[in-house]
Formats: structure tokens, C-alpha cells, sequence
């Protein structure tokens, strides 16, 4: 017998277990990992047969849209065991997470999937753009030193993070306690932390170097002193691989390579009235939303997030509205997804709504 229900705290060895077989990753990671980010109220998993064939989880966290703090999540370990695939379990409990994320007073959920096109039957639709930038072989150069991070110094960094995070929708807004979180999740998995300056940083990456590849998962910070503060990291990875993640309009520009701007994240809609109320709109005209996964989202509303009683001026898919919401799209841009049926109603609407940089810098 199948069953869908909430994680709970004595689930937390099935998913470790799942998460292994799915993603590989290190054993001292998945430790780190399930003791400080496995939130079983937010999560999701099947019961089968006894055994946990298929889970996600989700992690509660502010996301930035549009210079507002709006309540949500970010979605991560969906996955399903080999011998299980195909019967239809993630599309179960993708719906039922959604559910339970909006019974907790999120209005969004984020992720960055391998597959992105996966996740687009369930309305969860590209909000972000990231840039790439990758090489084969890292030439040799002279080693320039670098300067780290540890323990309680990482707080030096808060500033600098948030100073960037501020100029992008769909990121998470993290307090500081989420900061730190992060840079250990970072460092649990043998990631280090440098810094332009130790005192105060005003660019900061946190990387991966191991004997085949150097890996910049997160950089941050001024133009000027994160293009240094990469070249120097690079400087030690003389015959490795390289890929580093940048947000897509960087200015950073490195001497060999190729740069590549990709799609990364897309973002899921559990409370419409929740997110255009926090995003402090207004219009005169409204619109007709339709969600085939969470029923409540369906209905005609204004931007304030009111149920309207105008005839609306068009109509529209959650899935297809979130990008515009976010400022990924602009809602003419969607237009051939959408039935206009004011075109009045229509410009006024996509006025309140132009497009805004994006970028979701977390994986998980």
C-alpha cells in the first residue's frame, strides 16, 4: 500500500540512505547535511512496501522578489530509488509538498534542478539565469596567496553577501544564521572560504579544489576585487578543470575559457494572494490565474492579491505567471501562453511588472 504523507524526525535515515543512493555525495556531507538541514515538517516522502521509495524535502528561508522578503522555501533531494522510478511517485508527492508549504504560510518554492524541464508539468518554471564560466585545463601561472575565513571570521562576509543579494530577485534572503549555515555546509565537504580582505571583505568566494577540478560555487561581491580575488584561486589550479557560477549580468572576465549564461532555478507558486500581497501592487484591472496543482491558487484576482469580481483582462497559467511576478519575464513575453481578452487591462498590468535582474545563488 502507497502512502503520501509529511517527513517526520525518525524518517531522517530513510532519506540519508535515498539521498546517497540518488545524488553520491560524501559521507561527511550527508552527515552535515541531515543534521542541520533535514526539516521533516516541511518535506515530503511515499511509503511503500514498507520502505521510503521516494522523497524531497524543503527548507524554510526568505526569497527576494522584486526588493520585498516573501515567505517561502527551497526544494531539494527530490528523488525517487532506481527500482522504483516510473510508477508516478515524485508527481504525488511534488503536489502534496506544494500543499503543505502553503498550509505553512510559504508563497513560493525555489530550487535549482539538474533537469529543469522535469519539474515543468508541475507549474514550476525557470525564474534565473546564471553564468558559467568553465575551462578543460587551467594554464600554469604564477600563485599569488590568498587569504581565508574560519569560524566566527565568516561574519566578516554577512555584509558583503547581502549588499549582493539585494540587487536580485528570486534569491534567498539569508540572515545571518543562514549565512553561517551555508558557509559550513560549504566547509563540511572540504570547501574553504577567501576573502579580498581579512578584516573587511568586500568580495568573497567559497570553492572546492580537489585533484581533477576547481570548483567556485559561490562568488560574491565588488567587480573590481572579485575579479582579483579569482584570478588569485585560479592561480592554484594549474591542469584542473574549472567551473566557476556567477550571476549573469557579472562583469567578471577571466583570461582563458569560455563564459556561458544557462537557465538555473525555476520557482513553484503556493499562495498567490500570500506573494502579490507582500509584493505591494495595485491595479485597476485583474486577471484569471488556473493551477492544475494547488486548487486554491485558482480565481480571478487584482494585484493586491484580491479576489476580483471584474471580468479579467486576460487569463493566465500559475506556471507562466511566476516568471513575470519574479521579473524573469515580462508579461508580454508570455503572451503567446496567454488569452487576452482587455488589452487595456492587459498594458496596465504588464506596466506594474517590468522585467528585473534574477538570479538564485543556492543549490539546496
Amino acid at each position: 500500500m502507497e502512502q503520501v504523507r509529511i517527513a517526520e524526525s525518525k524518517d531522517k535515515t530513510a532519506y540519508k540512505e535515498l539521498w546517497k543512493i540518488c545524488f553520491g555525495d560524501s559521507d561527511a556531507f550527508c552527515q552535515w547535511f541531515f543534521d542541520h538541514r533535514f526539516c521533516p515538517s516541511y518535506s515530503a516522502c511515499l511509503e511503500a512496501e514498507g520502505v521510503l521509495p521516494s522523497a524531497m524535502q524543503a527548507f524554510p528561508y526568505k526569497i527576494l522578489i522584486r526588493g520585498k522578503q516573501i515567505e517561502g522555501a527551497m526544494l531539494c533531494g527530490v528523488c525517487t530509488h532506481p527500482e522504483y522510478r516510473k510508477r508516478g511517485y515524485m508527481g504525488k508527492i511534488f503536489s502534496y509538498n506544494m500543499k503543505v508549504l502553503r498550509e505553512k504560510e510559504r508563497a513560493v518554492a525555489v530550487h535549482t534542478p539538474a533537469v529543469l524541464e522535469s519539474y515543468f508539468p508541475f507549474g514550476h518554471e525557470p525564474v534565473a539565469d546564471a553564468c558559467y564560466w568553465t575551462a578543460e585545463h587551467i594554464p600554469a601561472m604564477q600563485k599569488k596567496s590568498l587569504v581565508f575565513l574560519e569560524g566566527e571570521e565568516r561574519k566578516r562576509a554577512f555584509g558583503c553577501y547581502q549588499e549582493f543579494a539585494k540587487r536580485y530577485s528570486g534569491i534567498v534572503w539569508r540572515t545571518e544564521e543562514d549565512f553561517l549555515r551555508k558557509m559550513d555546509d560549504y566547509q563540511a565537504d572540504g570547501g574553504r572560504i577567501a576573502v579580498d580582505h581579512k578584516e573587511h571583505p568586500s568580495a568573497y568566494v567559497c570553492y572546492y579544489l580537489t585533484e581533477e577540478e576547481l570548483t567556485c560555487v559561490e562568488a560574491v561581491g565588488e567587480t573590481a576585487a572579485l575579479q582579483s580575488l579569482l584570478e588569485s584561486i585560479v592561480s592554484h589550479g594549474e591542469g584542473r578543470r574549472l567551473s566557476v557560477k556567477l550571476p549573469p549580468d557579472t562583469e567578471i572576465m577571466l583570461p582563458f575559457g569560455k563564459k556561458e549564461i544557462k537557465q538555473k532555478g525555476v520557482m513553484g507558486l503556493s499562495n498567490i494572494s500570500m506573494l502579490l500581497h507582500r509584493l505591494e501592487l495595485q491595479s485597476e484591472a485583474s486577471f484569471l490565474v488556473r493551477d492544475s496543482v494547488v486548487a486554491e491558487n485558482n480565481g480571478c484576482f487584482d494585484l493586491s492579491g484580491r479576489h476580483s469580481q471584474r471580468p479579467p483582462a486576460f487569463v493566465i497559467e500559475a506556471g507562466k505567471l511566476l516568471p513575470v511576478l519574479v521579473g524573469y519575464r515580462s508579461l508580454e513575453e508570455q503572451r503567446p501562453w496567454i488569452e487576452v481578452n482587455e488589452e487595456k487591462g492587459f498594458l496596465e498590468i504588464a506596466a506594474k511588472l517590468p522585467k528585473v535582474p534574477c538570479y538564485i545563488i543556492d543549490e539546496y
